[in-house]
């Protein structure tokens, strides 16, 4: 049975010879807590979960790399920078804030707070579609 068979028969409510395992990613602290639990270092892996995972045993999967952000993008920029958090712009426009404790491996324990976005009301609609 192939991913896309599995796949329609499931979300048909029918039965499956198996279930496709499909996971976007691990936090660096989980990594780390399994290292730190005796994962082998070799076992770690950090490309992109979306090809599959042999040691946890996660499926690959196909997609299509599609750009649904602004175009053209805002300017990315650095706002504001201090010893506990970080305030940016991105390239959809939104400004966030950051906190810099807790990173392990590239990534924080927790979502990033959304301080505002580029559209807010109609003048705000109509400056950025110009």
């Amino acid at each position: 049975m192939t991913h896309a068979e599995a796949f329609g028969r499931i979300m048909s409510g029918e039965a499956s010879e198996w279930v496709p395992n499909y996971e976007s990613g691990a936090w660096g602290q989980t990594i780390q807590r399994w290292l730190d639990e005796g994962m082998p270092e070799e076992k770690v892996y950090l490309g992109d979960w979306k090809e599959g995972q042999p040691f946890f045993q996660i499926d690959g999967r196909s997609f299509a790399r599609l750009n649904i952000g602004m175009i053209p993008g805002f300017e990315q920029e650095v706002l504001e920078e201090t010893d506990r958090y970080l305030v940016a712009r991105h390239a959809s426009g939104i400004v966030t804030k950051a906190l810099k404790a807790v990173t392990v491996r590239g990534t924080r324990m927790s979502m990033d707070t959304y301080l505002s976005h580029p559209v807010t009301d109609r003048a705000s609609w109509k400056d950025v579609k110009r």
